[in-house]
Formats: C-alpha cells, sequence, structure tokens
C-alpha cells in the first residue's frame, strides 16, 4: 500500500494539469448518502420521475420536495478531509481544477476555488426562463414552495 501511495504522490507531483472528478461518494463521509445507497434519495424518490427536466418544467412542486429534502442533508453537512485535501492540492499549484456533480458547496466550504458544478449548486437558484439569479438564501425555505424568479 505504501509503494501505491508513493506512486500516486510522484503521478500529482509531476502532473501539469492535473482536475479531479468528484461525485457523491466525496460528501458520504459529511453525512450526504449518495442517490443510489441505502437511505439515498432514489430510494424515497423515482429517478426516471424526479431527474428529469420535463418533471421540472411540468410539475415543479413535486420536484421540489425532493430538492428540499434534498437541502435539509446539505445544509448541516460540513467539508470532510477529502474536500480540504482537494483545496490543499490546489493552493499548492497540483491541481487546476475540480469538476463535481455534487451540489453541496462542500468544495468551495473546504477552501477550493476552481469548482466546476455540472448539477448547479444549492445555494444558489438560476431562472430557467430569464436566466437572473439569487442566492437560495434570499428564499424562505419554511413554506416548501418552488421559488418564484423576482424577475420575471
Amino acid at each position: 500500500m505504501d509503494e501505491l501511495i508513493l506512486k500516486a504522490a510522484e503521478a500529482v507531483k509531476k502532473s501539469k494539469n492535473m482536475i479531479a472528478l468528484t461525485g457523491a461518494g466525496v460528501s458520504v463521509e459529511s453525512g450526504i448518502p449518495d442517490f443510489r445507497s441505502a437511505g439515498g434519495l432514489w430510494e424515497k424518490y423515482d429517478p426516471a420521475i424526479y431527474a428529469s427536466i420535463d418533471t421540472f418544467r411540468l410539475q415543479p412542486e413535486r420536484c421540489w420536495d425532493m430538492i428540499f429534502d434534498m437541502l435539509d442533508l446539505t445544509d448541516s453537512a460540513k467539508p470532510n478531509p477529502a474536500h480540504t485535501a482537494l483545496a490543499e492540492l490546489e493552493e499548492m499549484g497540483y491541481l487546476k481544477a475540480i469538476i463535481t456533480q455534487n451540489i453541496d458547496n462542500l468544495h468551495q466550504r473546504g477552501g477550493s476555488k476552481n469548482v466546476i458544478e455540472y448539477h448547479g449548486n444549492s445555494i444558489r437558484l438560476v431562472c430557467l426562463k430569464c436566466k437572473s439569479e439569487c442566492s437560495m438564501d434570499e428564499y424562505d425555505k419554511s413554506g416548501r414552495v418552488p421559488p418564484k424568479c423576482k424577475e420575471c
């Protein structure tokens, strides 16, 4: 095992343009279950329905039920050692960027600066119609109804 760690460290040192690709697994230690495992959101919500842009556009209330459940999980999560290690690699100049499927904002809270979010971010809302943005902090989640765009 030590030999593998040394080989990996050497590969990192030699790399000129290293990026990290992350998904749900990196945040499991932070208390966010991945969607497919026991206790994950796909146990409660059918991905064929809830992972569809058509459902989101035609039945936003239905999708926002799932989104609010997801936000309940991400709001209290803290970055774990994987998040902070990636931030340290970025700060040292080895890691150029993180491309993540996660919306939990834990890479940024762990110190990473160059994070490309494939599925968006749980703290930022973007209107599909006019593309205006607002912070999730501006929206009162207690009513648990889909946010309405202030611009539209």
